[in-house]
């Protein structure tokens, strides 16, 4: 589950470093930001169902990071 959650991010971060390379390279009129945009988009919401589903699924667990006092 750890790497299905990691290669999403990856993902997403190269979208959106390629979307932005699109957006200041293309002079022309191009779909191709566009295209990126509708990508990231679409692994932002697959990683959340992923989490949402790992959770409920007790694939992944909180962790419980509230110290008690001795």
């Amino acid at each position: 589950m750890k790497y299905i959650i990691l290669i999403l991010l990856v993902l997403i971060v190269y979208n959106l470093t390629m979307g932005f390379y699109y957006i200041i390279k293309d002079r022309k009129a191009s779909d191709r930001g566009f295209h990126s945009l509708k990508t990231r988009i679409f692994l932002s919401v697959l990683l959340f169902l992923v989490l949402v589903f790992g959770y409920y699924f007790d694939l992944i667990q909180p962790q419980n990071t509230v110290y008690q006092s001795q």
